[in-house]
């Protein structure tokens, strides 16, 4: 009985797999949809607002100001320069030129008629106030270049300027 039993579970199991039926051919249903990849050609097309933000208009500013001494400085004005308090006694001239270029870290030549005579200065300024000091003082010309950050100490001139004539 056993073995009966056993053969009639593998018959319905193989009867009931193997049998479904013939399903019916059905054509390709065109309710199903499709969508190709968006490709653009051109840019999009710009949005233009009615309203705009704008600045008024104004005038400019001069791009270079009138410096200090007639000729036009750079944007923002003349040059600020720090203050020093130089305090020399009885030094030569050469020594007082190494000391007030060295305040800015300038070179400094002295004409060598000059380099030997003694100076004594106790003075606040800038450079170039310094500089006016010290050539009233010591009736010497002091010239302060700061293009090419040189201190110059040179003898006087006798000679006014004169312009060439014919």
């Amino acid at each position: 009985m056993k073995c009966s039993t056993t053969l009639l579970t593998a018959m319905v199991a193989l009867g009931a797999g193997c049998h479904g039926g013939e399903k019916a051919y059905e054509p390709y249903s065109s309710s199903r949809k499709t969508y190709l990849p968006v490709v653009r050609v051109d840019a999009p097309e710009p949005v233009y607002s009615r309203t705009r933000w704008v600045q008024l208009p104004e005038v400019l500013p001069e791009r270079e100001m009138p410096g200090t001494d007639g000729r036009m400085a750079s944007v923002g004005g003349p040059a600020l320069r720090p203050v020093y308090h130089l305090e020399l006694k009885d030094s030569s001239l050469e020594e007082t030129a190494r000391v007030l270029a060295a305040l800015s870290r300038y070179s400094s030549y002295t004409a060598p008629s000059i380099s030997t005579k003694k100076f004594t200065i106790e003075n606040l300024g800038t450079i170039d106030e310094l500089g006016a000091i010290i050539a009233s003082k010591a009736e010497i010309q002091v010239v302060i270049d700061h293009e090419h950050r040189e201190v110059r100490f040179l003898a006087p001139s006798n000679e006014e300027p004169q312009l060439f004539s014919e």
